[in-house]
């Protein structure tokens, strides 16, 4: 798949025009079934600071989670770290990255939140919307304004906010904490469901994350 951007604008903004950002691209958020027969491929993506860079990380799997490709990309952090504004600090190393891969998978996941967010606009919806394609976020904790409710399975519980449904927590034992899956772009709540049943093999990450967490430990 070759990768296009079907929007963008610049990173290096202040922080009200970041906002202004979020809130002005969120509408274009979609929510769409992608069905498990359309997750036979993935790639996760990990960022971290590096110095005064971002350095990234995105890592495509086939189902079976066999490797199939690498590339790594590198951004100066033209805006600094602030809690719900992960896109401007980290999306341009992740775009670079992505870039660099042949191969695309049908999903990207996404290190940080997506809807799950205070303005419904964390960077996994934010890259799915530049990208227009299928993203799930991925993160340890909930933000500021969602909170849990009991699921239909007794392994998951609904991540919600004032307006609704936003992801699911995945439990893979409940007496630790869970993996919570944040609706992106193109997915919907049955999607996170079909997502966490593949990928998540009762392991608290998914294995892909993991992987390409490791691969950027490695990164200098």
């Amino acid at each position: 798949m070759v990768l296009k951007l079907y929007r963008s604008h610049p990173w290096n903004v202040t922080l009200d025009e970041a906002e202004r950002i979020q809130n002005e691209y969120r509408p274009a958020v979609i929510l769409a079934p992608l069905p498990a027969d359309r997750q036979t491929s993935l790639t996760a993506i990990a960022a971290a600071d590096r110095g005064e860079r971002v350095v990234a990380v995105a890592l495509t799997v086939d189902l079976g989670n066999h490797f199939l490709e690498v590339s790594c990309g590198s951004a100066i952090a033209a805006f600094p770290y602030r809690s719900g504004y992960l896109a401007f600090h980290q999306a341009a190393a992740i775009l670079q990255a992505l870039a660099r891969l042949n191969r695309v998978g049908d999903v990207i996941l996404v290190s940080g939140h997506g809807l799950a967010h205070p303005r419904r606009f964390g960077l996994a919806s934010h890259l799915g919307v530049l990208l227009d394609m299928p993203t799930i976020g991925c993160a340890q904790r909930l933000l500021p304004g969602n909170e849990l409710k009991p699921g239909e399975e007794p392994w998951m519980d609904w991540v919600t906010d004032a307006e609704g449904i936003v992801g699911v927590a995945v439990y893979t034992q409940r007496m630790k904490k869970p993996c919570i899956l944040s609706i992106g772009h193109r997915v919907d709540q049955a999607s996170l469901l079909a997502f966490a049943r593949l990928w998540m093999n009762d392991q608290r990450q998914p294995a892909p994350l993991r992987l390409a967490r490791s691969f950027l430990r490695q990164q200098v």
